[in-house]
């Protein structure tokens, strides 16, 4: 299997405008799934569009991380922090879906605190901002797992 190929399927089909991009996207995850490398998270965070038709089928690449970094957590969490720059001006729905599902984890939660403690300093505050403004919407489910966070980097 080429994975770049199947990376650049889930790229392509994002949008999900058509059966056929449901299709070949869901089958190109469904093979990332399966090849389980976590070095390549950084490339389908780029796939994150909030103009997506098909949210549903969109899940399905959150997923498709976290199974990736389940067994290399901080690499996966630091792939992930490190991307949201990139992607937060088209995708930033997703990358708050991504963040909302790290502060529901204790131990992942802890993880991410000191992958943000040694990350470039723009990268961090965009993340502070996109934290700050997850506890802003629900202050009660995510008020203290964000300050955690906050509070340890």
């Amino acid at each position: 299997m080429d994975i770049k190929s199947e990376i650049k399927k889930v790229y392509d089909n994002r949008l999900l405008k058509t059966e056929k991009q449901v299709e070949e996207f869901e089958q190109a995850l469904k093979n990332i799934y399966e090849y389980g490398e976590v070095s390549i998270i950084k490339d389908l965070i780029l796939a994150f569009d909030d103009n997506t038709e098909h949210h549903e089928v969109m899940f399905n690449l959150v997923h498709t991380i976290e199974h990736l970094y389940k067994n290399k957590i901080e690499e996966g969490l630091k792939l992930i922090a490190t991307s949201v720059p990139t992607v937060i001006s088209y995708g930033r729905e997703w990358i708050e879906i991504l963040h909302y599902r790290i502060l529901n984890h204790p131990h992942v939660r802890t993880i991410y605190a000191k992958v943000l403690e040694n990350i470039d300093i723009k990268t961090r505050n965009i993340i502070k901002d996109l934290l700050g403004d997850i506890k802003k919407e629900d202050p009660e489910l995510f008020g203290e797992s964000v300050d955690e966070v906050l509070d340890n980097i």
